[in-house]
């Protein structure tokens, strides 16, 4: 606290200007460095404002995203569910083929295997055939040498 020194009549008007003086610059300077903190503020308060703006933005670009994510996870299953099922309808089809072929060809085998017997037994009638004639064929000739 300040003390003034008394003279005639009060205080002395120049200590007291003097120290008025000091109190106006004082009370400038914090004026102006209140001003100077309330302009901070307010800037403060605006990037807080475009903050928050800023962070519903990315909420709602990140709620975007997991939509889309979802969405693409959800078409992936679908696709990965019609592949398999194709796949088995080509694993079906494939197996039916292989069985009619399989028929077929087991088919072609028995007709082979008779076609062979029907071939062994006329190559077997033939040389038996041949075989009398042979029989035959001595038989004359060692009658015509014993009737020689």
């Amino acid at each position: 606290m300040k003390r003034f020194s008394i003279v005639e009549h009060g205080y002395d008007i120049d200590e007291v200007n003097r120290f008025i003086d000091i109190v106006i610059g004082r009370m400038e300077k914090l004026n102006a460095e209140n001003a100077s903190y309330v302009a901070k503020i307010d800037k403060l308060n605006q990037k807080i404002a475009s903050m928050n703006n800023n962070n519903e933005k990315l909420e709602k670009a990140i709620m975007a995203i997991q939509d889309t994510g979802d969405k693409i996870k959800e078409m992936a299953r679908t696709e990965a569910n019609m592949i398999v099922e194709e796949a088995k309808n080509n694993a079906v089809s494939i197996v039916h083929e292989a069985l009619v072929k399989a028929e077929k060809t087991e088919h072609e085998r028995m007709i082979l295997e008779k076609n062979i017997k029907v071939y062994k037994g006329k190559v077997k009638s033939l040389l038996e055939a041949e075989l009398t004639l042979i029989d035959d064929l001595d038989k004359e000739e060692l009658s015509e040498v014993w009737n020689e």
